[in-house]
């Protein structure tokens, strides 16, 4: 029989990728992602990877309190740390924990995007806090507490590496913040998952206030995607029992058994160190290419950091620029997707550098980008016609 012959599969115009914000791709990753799964797999890896692992196992966790002290200057209890499948898991539990539908969550008059949809899931009112160049700004904190009337129960923030501004809040106002946040009775979620890439930084904002602060410190945006882990450093023990334990049943936060074996072994050989080192190396490297195509006037980006915060040229609608970038074959972040006051993000759009597999992708994105910057917009065109 004469088989039929196969249709030609289509070509897909796969666009580059500045929407999401992870590491740049490490050379190491590869290597030492087989040599984990081979080193285990020599183990009774069937029995370790049998059951969940709640909250992480005993090694799990002082494989991440080693890794968290480079962050809080010691390691922290194990008993204090929850292992968890990544930031958005920690997080939906401390909102249900302690701020609860009708409560109020304060946070950065920009954050991170996953921050709305999540509030709205728990009937969670967000308020806004005024930032800088420095981060939140003290005072305007004061204020947003006094107009929540009442109902702020926690600050969610960003201090070091903020996203998408690349804000580094310094010790004085970390001090400042903590001082607030006592004076009005604020759990704080301090998210860190940049806060590695620095080789130096300010300690972080929990450090200030021990006794309120779940310090965050996830592994997928400063070693490789594929680790899908963060850790939550609770102010006490039996704090951490109490937000994440019996409660396993309301979300999916536990981490995949297999996932926890990997992250441990990188943490326990220093693997993570090295792999760290490579992505600090490729970021450089992404950050000085950006540096040459894009206009530096618009751009707000710290050196550690693969995102860039820009503004939007005079003329252009996000929306038109955004349209504009799909149509290139380039996906961007919309501002407004990180603003609490959609109108407050209008005039900005963010680009992640780590995602494109090498440098042509990454060249022949930025080129769209600054093509389009230096454009006058087609409505401003029309008008002008």
């Amino acid at each position: 029989m004469v088989m039929p012959a196969l249709a030609p599969i289509p070509v897909v115009d796969v666009p580059i990728d500045f929407g999401r914000n992870f590491p740049p791709p490490s050379p190491l990753v590869s290597r030492y992602l087989k040599q984990a799964l081979l080193e285990t797999a020599e183990t009774d890896i069937a029995t370790a990877v049998r059951f969940p692992r709640f909250m992480g196992s005993d090694r799990d966790r002082a494989a991440g309190a080693a890794w968290i002290a480079q962050r809080l200057g010691q390691r922290p209890e194990i008993d204090r740390i929850v292992m968890s499948n990544g930031t958005q898991s920690i997080l939906a539990m401390l909102m249900a924990k302690f701020v609860q539908p009708g409560g109020t969550l304060l946070t950065e008059a920009f954050t991170y995007a996953a921050i709305k949809p999540l509030s709205a899931l728990f009937g969670i009112k967000l308020h806004p806090v005024e930032i800088d160049q420095g981060g939140i700004e003290p005072d305007a904190l004061d204020r947003a507490c006094v107009a929540a009337n009442g109902t702020a129960r926690a600050l969610y923030c960003m201090p070091t590496i903020h996203n998408p501004t690349s804000a580094i809040m310094s010790g004085d106002r970390r001090h400042a913040v903590a001082q607030i946040a006592r004076r009005h009775n604020l759990q704080i979620f301090e998210d860190d998952i940049y806060g590695v890439l620095p080789e130096v930084a300010p300690p972080p904002l929990s450090t200030y206030a021990p006794e309120r602060s779940w310090y965050i410190l996830g592994l997928s945006k400063s070693l490789a995607a594929q680790l899908r882990v963060a850790y939550a450093v609770a102010p006490n023990a039996m704090a951490a029992a109490g937000a994440f334990w019996p409660g396993v049943r309301t979300t999916n936060w536990m981490v995949a058994p297999l996932v926890a074996e990997v992250a441990t072994h990188w943490l326990e050989r220093d693997i993570g160190e090295r792999v760290l080192r490579s992505v600090r190396t490729e970021t450089a490297s992404r950050k000085a290419l950006a540096g040459a195509i894009l206009p530096a006037a618009n751009i707000a980006a710290h050196p550690s950091s693969y995102h860039l915060w820009i503004e939007l040229p005079a003329g252009w609608e996000l929306q038109e620029f955004l349209a504009a970038a799909r149509r290139a074959s380039v996906i961007v972040g919309a501002g407004d997707s990180f603003a609490i006051r959609k109108k407050d993000g209008e005039r900005h759009f963010r680009i992640g550098i780590g995602v494109p597999a090498d440098e042509a992708e990454l060249r022949r994105g930025l080129d769209v980008v600054a093509d389009l910057m230096d454009r006058v917009s087609v409505r401003q065109q029309q008008r002008k016609g």
